[in-house]
C-alpha cells in the first residue's frame, strides 16, 4: 500500500513538474510524432522503388519522383529528432533549474535552524545529483513513452493493410515487452531506492570527514575514517552494480520477445513468398517496418532506468521540501537606506522550542534599546543560540511575541527591519577580500569597503596584505588567523548598515590580544543600532550596557554600572597604547 501510494504521489509530483515545461515537451512529442510518420512514409516509398527496379525492370531515373520523396523523408525525419531531442533537452533543463530555485527558495524560508534537521550531506546530494536525476526523466524518457505509443500504432496501421497475419504476430508480441518490463520496474524500483540511501549515506559521512579532518588527524583516527568510507563507496558500488543489472535484464528481456517476433513474421513471410501467396512487396514493406515497430520499445527500455532514477530522486527532494519553513517571516528589505528605523526591539513572554517535548525558553521578557550593547550570558545550551534564532526570525516563537518598535512607539514590519549576524564560525568562499565583503552587499563601492573594514578593525590588516581587497583569502579563509577572519565577517555584516547586530559568540577560541581587538571593534558598532551578542567571555560583558543571564531556559537582567564608565574601562582595556 505504501508503495502504491508513493507511485501515485510520485506520479503527481511529475505532473505537476511537467506543466513547467510543458511548451517543450508537447513540441517533442509533435516532433517526434512527425520523425515517425517520416519514418514509415520513406519504408514505403523505398518498398516500392525496389519492388519497381528488380521485378519490373524500371530504371531509377524512371523511379527519381520516388527517390526525391524517399530524401524529403529521409531528411524530415532526422531532422524531426534532432528537434525533439533538443527540444527534450531544453524542457528537462527548465524543469531542473525550476526545481532547483524552488529548493533553494524553501532552504531559504526553512533556515538553518529546520536544515539540522537533516543531514547536510543529505541537502547537498539532493541539491546536486538529486535535482540533476530529472533531467534525463524529461530529456528522453517522456518524449520515449510517447514514442512507444505512436509509432508502433502507426506502423500497426500501416500492417494492418499490407498484410493480417503479420498485423496478428506484432499485435500479440509487443504487448509482451512492457508486461515484462513492469515486473522488472518493482526490482528496479527498490534496487534504485537502496542506491539513493548509500549515496545519502556516502556523501553525508564524506562531509563530515571533510570538516573534522583536523580533528581526526589529532586523535589519530584519520585511517578508520578513510575505512568508513571505504566501506560506504563498496556498499553504494554494490547498490549501483543491482541496479545495472536490473537493466540488462530488461533489455535482454527487450530483446528477446523482439528477435522472436521478427524471426517469426520473417518464417511466415519466406514459406508464403516460396508459396506464391504474397507479393515481395508487402513481404519487403513489413520486414522494413518489424525491427521499427519494436525500436521505440528498445528506447524506452534504455530509458526506463531514468524513470526509476527520477522517482528516487523525488523521493528524497520530499524530505527537503517537507522542512518546515521556520524562518518564512524573514525578509530582505530593498531599500539602501542607512539603518536607524528601529529603537526597540521588545521580547514579550518568549517561550520557544526545537521540538514540542523540549522547551528551551519559557516565559522570556527582555526588552533591547537602539544605541546599546546586550550580552546574553549564559553556560553552553543554556538557550543563548536559541533567543537569538528567535530575535532573528529563523525560529517561530511556541508563545509570545518579539516586536520592533521606532522611536514613536509605533510597530516596524519585520520585512523592513535590516538585520545582520556574524556566527561564531563566519563562512569565507575563495575569492579576494572585496569578493568576501560584497557578499553584504553586492553593489558596495570601494569607499564603503573601507569604511565597513575600518569600524571592524579589519582595514589596517587588510592594507597590509600583498593586493589589498584584491588579496585572496584562501578556502574557507584558510590564509586568515581566526581574529582576521571574524573582522572581516564583521566588515561584511556592518557593509549593509543594519538596524540590528547580532553576533554569536564573537571572541570564542580567540588568544587575548585577538579577543581585544574584536571587542573594541564591536564597541565602535554600537552608536547607531542595537547590538545584540551572546557571549561566556567576561570582557565582553564587562563592556555591555546590559547582560542577560540565561539559566535553565529563564532569563534574568544583571544590573550594571552607568554606560558611560562601562566604555569607558573598556575602551582602556581593548585598546591600550
Amino acid at each position: 500500500m505504501n508503495t502504491a501510494a508513493n507511485t501515485h504521489e510520485g506520479r503527481g509530483q511529475i505532473a505537476t513538474l511537467a506543466r513547467t515545461a510543458r511548451g517543450w515537451l508537447a513540441l517533442s512529442v509533435a516532433c517526434g510524432a512527425v520523425s515517425a510518420a517520416c519514418l514509415v512514409g520513406q519504408f514505403v516509398v523505398l518498398a516500392h522503388v525496389v519492388d519497381d527496379t528488380v521485378f519490373h525492370a524500371r530504371t531509377l531515373w524512371a523511379e527519381r519522383g520516388l527517390l526525391g520523396l524517399f530524401i524529403a523523408c529521409l531528411f524530415g525525419c532526422v531532422s524531426a529528432r534532432f528537434a525533439s531531442d533538443m527540444a527534450g533537452t531544453e524542457a528537462g533543463l527548465q524543469v531542473v533549474a525550476s526545481v532547483r530555485t524552488t529548493l533553494l527558495r524553501h532552504l531559504a524560508k526553512a533556515g538553518p535552524v529546520a536544515s539540522l534537521r537533516l543531514p547536510a550531506g543529505q541537502i547537498l546530494t539532493v541539491m546536486d545529483d538529486g535535482v540533476e536525476a530529472l533531467e534525463p526523466f524529461f530529456a528522453r524518457y517522456v518524449p520515449s513513452a510517447a514514442m512507444m505509443v505512436v509509432l508502433p500504432l502507426l506502423i500497426l496501421a500501416v500492417v494492418c493493410g499490407v498484410d493480417g497475419w503479420s498485423f496478428v504476430i506484432l499485435a500479440c508480441t509487443g504487448p509482451l515487452v512492457p508486461v515484462c518490463m513492469v515486473f522488472v520496474g518493482y526490482s528496479a524500483q527498490k534496487a534504485m531506492d537502496r542506491q539513493w540511501g548509500h549515496l545519502s549515506t556516502l556523501a553525508g559521512s564524506f562531509l563530515d570527514a571533510l570538516r573534522g579532518l583536523k580533528t581526526l588527524r589529532l586523535f589519530g583516527r584519520t585511517a578508520g575514517s578513510l575505512e568508513r568510507i571505504g566501506e560506504l563507496a563498496d556498499a553504494h558500488r554494490r547498490a549501483t552494480l543491482s541496479v545495472m543489472k536490473i537493466a540488462f535484464l530488461t533489455s535482454a528481456s527487450l530483446e528477446f520477445f523482439a528477435s522472436l517476433s521478427i524471426a517469426l513474421v520473417a518464417v511466415v513471410f519466406g514459406s508464403r513468398l516460396l508459396a506464391g501467396t504474397v507479393e515481395f512487396r508487402s513481404a519487403f514493406l513489413v520486414l522494413l517496418l518489424a525491427p521499427e515497430y519494436f525500436a521505440p520499445l528498445r528506447n524506452f527500455s534504455a530509458s526506463y532506468h531514468a524513470r526509476q532514477n527520477a522517482m528516487a530522486a523525488l523521493e528524497q527532494i520530499d524530505r527537503v521540501q517537507a522542512l518546515p519553513e521556520l524562518a518564512q517571516g524573514v525578509e530582505c528589505p530593498t531599500n539602501h537606506e542607512p539603518g536607524g528605523q528601529v529603537a526597540t526591539l521588545v521580547c514579550a513572554h518568549v517561550s520557544a522550542a526545537y521540538d514540542t517535548t523540549n522547551i528551551v525558553l519559557r516565559d522570556v521578557s527582555c526588552t533591547f534599546s537602539h544605541g546599546q550593547l546586550s550580552v546574553l550570558s549564559g553556560a553552553s545550551g543554556a538557550g543563548k543560540s536559541t533567543l537569538l534564532s528567535v530575535i532573528l526570525g529563523l525560529l517561530p516563537p511556541m508563545a509570545g511575541n518579539m516586536r520592533a518598535l521606532d522611536v514613536h512607539g509605533q510597530s516596524v514590519p519585520r520585512g523592513s527591519i535590516r538585520m545582520a549576524y556574524v556566527p561564531q564560525r563566519p563562512q569565507l568562499v575563495y575569492g579576494s577580500v572585496a569578493d568576501n565583503l560584497r557578499i553584504g552587499q553586492a553593489d558596495a563601492s570601494p569607499e564603503a569597503l573601507r569604511a565597513a573594514a575600518l569600524m571592524a578593525d579589519a582595514l589596517e590588516f587588510i592594507e597590509a596584505m600583498p593586493q589589498g581587497f584584491a588579496t585572496l583569502v584562501g578556502e574557507r579563509g584558510c590564509r586568515l588567523s581566526k581574529g582576521q577572519a571574524r573582522r572581516l565577517a564583521l566588515a561584511r555584516a556592518l557593509l549593509c548598515q543594519p538596524d540590528v547586530l547580532v553576533l554569536d559568540e564573537p571572541t570564542a577560541d580567540l588568544d587575548p590580544l585577538s579577543a581585544r581587538r574584536i571587542t573594541r571593534a564591536i564597541q565602535q558598532c554600537v552608536p547607531g543600532r542595537i547590538v545584540i551578542a551572546a557571549t561566556h567571555k567576561a570582557e565582553l560583558v564587562a563592556c555591555a550596557s546590559q547582560v542577560l543571564d540565561i539559566a535553565q531556559g529563564q532569563v534574568t537582567q544583571r544590573t550594571m554600572p552607568e554606560r558611560h564608565h562601562v566604555l569607558s574601562s573598556c575602551a582602556q582595556e581593548a585598546c591600550p597604547v
